[in-house]
């Protein structure tokens, strides 16, 4: 989830189950070393802060837009709380994009005037 700040930053945040997700992508997938992935993971903390831990209500709201969109409940955990936060979600997630509850990355690099990505 991202936005921009009055300053003209951007604010990065994540919520906890995405240091799951990405510590098995590392560790299964791509075959990093246990002490790599755990570099990364706080290099991802760095950067986004301390993850979020998804709100009960959340929990209720993310129930309702997965049955509504179709969504894992994954998925719509991530919608949810940037409803909550009244945050952009950016992902390329086809199912989040056609239920209008996220932004395409192009679109947001846009909108937030950031250099292309190469």
């Amino acid at each position: 989830m991202r936005e921009a700040t009055s300053r003209g930053d951007i604010e990065t945040r994540v919520i906890d189950v995405a240091l799951y997700e990405m510590g098995n992508v590392l560790l299964r997938s791509l075959h990093w070393s246990g002490s790599d992935v755990a570099a990364q993971l706080d290099d991802l903390i760095v950067v986004c802060g301390p993850p979020l831990a998804v709100a009960a209500d959340w929990l209720r709201q993310a129930a309702l837009l997965g049955t509504v969109n179709g969504l894992t409940f994954y998925d719509a955990c991530w919608a949810a709380t940037a409803q909550a936060l009244g945050l952009s979600l950016v992902s390329a997630d086809a199912r989040l994009l056609s239920a209008g509850l996220a932004e395409a990355p192009g679109e947001a690099a846009k909108r937030l005037r950031l250099a292309p990505f190469t």
